[in-house]
């Protein structure tokens, strides 16, 4: 039986072809827009939740989160090293980790901070930054540019390609840090004395050079002085946490926020575009059914003269009904696969684009309601066969 539906779909490929396309297009985008919807909420959630205060210059709140929680956008500005030693000196703060960013590599951000701000990531080989003009490599950093333990990076000012090179000042690959499926995979990290010895030693030429670039990155001309362009702050209670934002959110020249609830605010717009994707789906999903069943009756119309000469060697209803559903069975299943392998392609073409954005989309991540929608899509290409095949076995002259 199985031999003959594929005989029998060969027959017909045009016809199956149409469908099993109709069902990837609709399916892939249900698939896509869920995954991509739910690993942009999950990346958010996982990184705001490490530290409830930042502190950084005056300016905006999703600008100073974006850019400290996932390196994306520019720096606000800076603000002056001597806060950290402060924050440290108080009681009521865990951990005060200073933050600076504005030179890049080939593109690649890096991060002047302390290995404080790494401890939840893995080494996948080497060790972390120590000393001046030592770095730590994110994963997708080094498989991009076949960087390895003991290479020298010429970087570069601003955060992208073309800046002044800071050729006197090579950092040194120590360390690369396990794949985290984050914006980490695409940043290089090194010490904050190493961003401000790098613009200290730089010249008279490269600060020439930043005075016309200043606007676009963190402020070096400062960070020699001893300037970060934020506070990563970790306070030990609740209590802690109000006293001490309210405390240095009084400051007209700081800006205080709590990384949570800003992101919770871009999760809301993102939450809202999702539920249109997600309708669009829906409304793609029900179009699908009716073309399946409209391509499914026309096909058993088709088919009546093939199916009364069957009944007239003496096969039974039963047997050319699970003929008929075994035939979209198949096509179902194909097309499920289809869909899935070509959401998978959508996410790993997205990933250097969104990557720009501080998103990393792992292709490997299938979510539950992902297998559910599969499900879903392979009963909905067979319902119409089962109904139309039941309804002709009712018909006079076609029953057993």
């Amino acid at each position: 039986m199985f031999k003959f539906a594929i005989k029998n779909m060969a027959i017909k490929k045009v016809k199956i072809v149409l469908i099993v396309i109709s069902i990837v297009i609709s399916a892939s985008v249900a698939l896509l827009a869920y995954n991509i919807s739910e690993q942009v909420d999950d990346g958010f959630k996982s990184t705001a939740e490490y530290y409830d205060i930042i502190i950084g210059p005056a300016g905006s709140s999703t600008q100073l989160a974006m850019n400290t929680m996932f390196f994306t956008d520019k720096p606000l500005g800076t603000i002056s090293y001597e806060y950290v030693e402060e924050l440290r000196a108080d009681m009521r703060i865990n951990a005060a980790v200073p933050f600076t960013m504005g030179d890049s590599y080939n593109g690649a951000k890096i991060v002047g901070t302390e290995p404080f701000f790494l401890e939840n990531k893995t080494l996948a080989e080497g060790e972390m930054f120590g000393e001046k003009f030592e770095c730590v490599l994110g994963s997708a950093v080094a498989k991009k540019y076949g960087l390895s333990l003991g290479d020298e990076l010429i970087t570069s000012h601003g955060l992208a390609e073309g800046g002044h090179a800071h050729e006197s000042n090579p950092l040194r690959v120590v360390g690369i840090l396990k794949q985290t499926n984050t914006s980490y995979d695409n940043v290089i990290f090194t010490a904050v004395e190493t961003v401000w010895a790098t613009h200290d030693h730089g010249g008279e030429e490269e600060h020439a050079e930043e005075e016309h670039v200043h606007d676009e990155t963190c402020d070096h001309e400062h960070e020699e002085h001893g300037e970060i362009c934020a506070i990563l702050v970790k306070t030990k209670s609740f209590n802690h946490y109000n006293a001490v934002k309210t405390e240095y959110g009084a400051d007209s020249k700081l800006l205080v926020i709590n990384p949570s609830e800003v992101l919770r605010e871009v999760l809301e717009n993102v939450d809202m575009s999702s539920k249109i994707v997600y309708i669009l789906c829906v409304i793609i999903l029900i179009m699908n059914i009716f073309i399946i069943s409209v391509i499914t009756l026309l096909n058993m119309y088709d088919s009546k003269k093939e199916i009364s000469l069957m009944r007239l060697i003496g096969i039974g209803m039963s047997k050319i009904n699970l003929l008929y559903i075994l035939q979209n069975g198949i096509i179902g299943l194909i097309s499920t696969i289809l869909a899935f392998a070509t959401s998978r392609l959508c996410l790993i073409l997205m990933g250097e684009f969104v990557a720009s954005m501080g998103i990393v989309l792992n292709s490997a991540r299938v979510y539950p309601l992902e297998l559910a929608i599969m499900a879903l899509i392979f009963t909905i290409s067979v319902i119409p066969t089962v109904v139309c095949t039941l309804n002709m076995s009712r018909k006079d002259g076609l029953s057993d």
